[in-house]
């Protein structure tokens, strides 16, 4: 019996078999010669198939093209007029899972339809921004909390809580004294499934009010 024999005569996972059988084979070449050496059962496993790769060049399209939205945003984010009285924090996350992820709640001022809104997709990423009031001032208190929020993402199941927090404290020079904030940035998994998840910061300015961005990364 042949492989192309044994490959019509098994079903448990015919789109494995074909691409195992015709890995090395152009998927055009594989096309022109499917009626030759499939049934018409694989011949439409096989027009399947070449519709899935479609649908997946054009999703891969769809998101190049709202990552190029995403960074646009983000750029006219950081390039509005520095308020001295607002620390602006641009936080962008990146779904690298298989599993959409809803803002289920947060302590954020954020209206509930906002909440309510906010959808990430599997292999997408979104990004948004949040104003904190920067209230620092003389006589420069030990530990000063600005702010400390947290966002949970996701369900039960799968799902991960954001913190996000600035401490402030000031160092006494010769001349003048040094502000230096504290960035709280944690990720956790806190559903009953484990999702693996990071947060770094990736740009922080290092005059008042400190504005800041995080990059979130799930999966």
């Amino acid at each position: 019996m042949t492989n192309i024999e044994n490959i019509n005569n098994e079903t448990p996972d015919a789109y494995s078999d074909i691409f195992s059988f015709f890995s090395a084979t152009s998927i055009g070449i594989l096309y022109q010669l499917s009626p030759f050496l499939l049934s018409k059962e694989n011949q439409a496993l096989l027009d399947d198939l070449v519709g899935k790769a479609k649908v997946e060049l054009i999703g891969f399209l769809d998101r190049a093209e709202s990552r190029v939205a995403l960074g646009q945003q983000i750029e006219q984010w950081r390039n509005q007029k520095v308020d001295p009285k607002q620390t602006r924090v641009i936080i962008k996350i990146i779904n690298n899972t298989s599993h959409t992820f809803k803002m289920a709640q947060t302590s954020l001022p954020l209206r509930q339809s906002e909440r309510e809104s906010f959808q990430l997709k599997p292999q997408e990423e979104t990004a948004f921004k949040s104003e904190f009031a920067y209230t620092y001032a003389y006589p420069w208190p030990k530990n000063k909390i600005m702010f400390n929020q947290f966002v949970d993402f996701g369900d039960k199941t799968i799902g991960v809580r954001f913190d996000l927090g600035m401490i402030m404290n000031t160092s006494f020079g010769v001349l003048t004294p040094t502000h230096k904030p504290s960035v709280k940035n944690t990720v956790t998994s806190i559903g009953t499934s484990r999702v693996n998840c990071s947060t770094k910061i990736t740009r922080m300015s290092d005059e008042a009010p400190f504005n800041f961005e995080v990059e979130i990364t799930l999966g």
